[in-house]
């Protein structure tokens, strides 16, 4: 991420559901600065880029429905991805102490990935690799990546004005794995509401 995006002290933190203004839909042990342990600051920023993604839709004209989505699916489907880029999911896992008795540790690092991601014109971020050991294991060791899906849906959603750019394969920040990706709350298909909410849509 580009200066200012990536926490610069990044530690794990429990964000509760609804106690973001505006990512109210982060419930879980997420990558936030030292500095910003509640997240309020990654949280304007997801608003900041949000406001701005809005005023070009109005300035599109929404009322002028350019799919069988309208600019509110849209402004939700971009939502959910820029608060997913903002605020990531820690990696965990159980480890014993030298006394034997076990605990939970939380992990902030990125596992490293061959490919890079595409830059998203909406968001005007560019993001780039950020290595890690080898031996970093995505969920335990490595914090979890969001799910392709998520940017996909953005996309699906959105008009063509946005010129919003999603990766086609597995790059450090997104995975296509929903056993392992995070999907924050989202739950169903939303073409398909009797399946779950897939890892990419290519495969769904």
């Amino acid at each position: 991420m580009t200066d200012g995006e990536e926490p610069a002290n990044p530690v794990c933190r429990y964000i509760t559901k609804d106690s973001l203004s505006f990512c109210s839909m982060v419930d879980y042990m997420a990558v936030v600065d030292a500095d910003d342990s509640t997240g309020a600051k990654f949280d304007s920023k997801a608003e900041f880029y949000y406001r701005n993604v809005d005023i070009v839709l109005q300035r599109f004209g929404c009322h002028a429905k350019y799919s069988v989505y309208g600019c509110d699916d849209c402004r939700d489907a971009y939502k959910y991805w820029v608060c997913s880029i903002k605020f990531q999911k820690c990696g965990s896992q159980t480890v014993t102490t030298d006394r034997g008795a076990t605990k939970l540790v939380y992990s902030t690092d990125m596992c490293e990935f061959p490919a890079t991601m595409a830059t998203s014109t909406a968001s005007s971020t560019t993001t780039t690799s950020k290595t890690a050991a080898s031996s970093c294991v995505e969920g335990s060791s490595g914090r979890y990546r969001t799910c392709l899906s998520i940017c996909e849906d953005v996309v699906r959603k959105c008009p063509y004005v946005l010129n919003f750019q999603c990766p086609t394969t597995e790059t450090p920040f997104f995975s296509a794995d929903i056993n392992t990706c995070n999907k924050l709350d989202r739950v169903s298909n939303p073409d398909r509401p009797s399946r779950p909410w897939p890892g990419t849509f290519a495969d769904a």
